[in-house]
């Protein structure tokens, strides 16, 4: 299966009702022993999440903001319109690996470089910038009976724990056999469109289905996976830009 889909092999999809939306994930891989850091960028080119265009940057050793975003996303959206003929008319980015002291940096930075790259085209399209955090100390429980157990897959929670000064929330995406389930944890930082946080919240659940290395759900969206591996790829192994000919195929699974 792992071969099949890094030679484009289409394994399985999702349903999102949503039409002409492009899924974006963001990642820097820091190599101990180099002197740069490595950005992965991938972004999804179907409405079924089955094909992917990627780019790679560099920037220096423990950065971990990227600078040259509005580039990346400047080619993936050349990409998407000439594979669907048209520009996709929402576009939801997830970046991982950003703690919470950086949330400001990043959204002076690489929210304003894509800002800035989306400014280009004719139509604005809609965007959502969103911070993925799997690093955190938040566990929650299902109250049965006398009983407490772990909340179900797909559990939602966005009251009470949640900040004042942020949308975020919570999502659980897997089942545990044993022990406590560790949540993922949402910062939005941009929210420029129709949608509802409903909507984000069903679709950050269905996007971590359809990672290939794995038949079941993961704790990231799978956009945010795919970036993960070929930063970790690029910065570990090549040490280089890859061949523009890979950038739509997952060789880095």
């Amino acid at each position: 299966m792992q071969m099949n889909a890094k030679l484009g092999g289409e394994l399985w999809s999702i349903h999102i009702p949503m039409k002409k939306v492009m899924y974006v994930g963001i990642d820097t891989y820091h190599d101990s022993g180099s002197q740069r850091s490595v950005g992965g960028f991938v972004a999804s080119m179907n409405d079924l999440c089955t094909r992917y265009y990627s780019r790679t940057t560099w920037q220096p050793s423990k950065q971990e903001l990227i600078s040259q975003l509005d580039v990346c996303m400047t080619d993936a959206l050349k990409e998407y319109k000439e594979k669907n003929n048209e520009y996709p008319a929402r576009i939801i980015v997830f970046r991982d690996g950003v703690g919470d002291g950086q949330l400001l940096a990043v959204k002076e930075q690489e929210l304003a470089n894509i800002k800035s790259a989306l400014s280009r085209l004719e139509v604005m399209p809609e965007l959502i910038f969103t911070v993925v955090t799997k690093r955190i100390q938040q566990r929650f429980f299902l109250k049965q009976g006398s009983r407490l157990a772990n909340p179900p897959p797909g559990t939602i929670i966005d009251t009470g724990v949640t900040r004042d000064e942020f949308f975020d929330f919570f999502l659980v995406p897997q089942s545990v056999g044993q022990g406590t389930v560790t949540p993922t944890h949402y910062n939005v930082l941009e929210f420029q469109t129709t949608l509802t946080p409903n909507h984000l919240q069903k679709i950050a659940y269905k996007l971590c289905h359809i990672y290939y290395n794995w038949t079941g759900t993961i704790r990231v969206p799978a956009v945010c996976q795919y970036a993960h591996k070929l930063a970790f790829l690029v910065g570990q192994s090549l040490h280089r830009d890859p061949s523009p000919a890979l950038a739509n195929l997952l060789y880095y699974l």
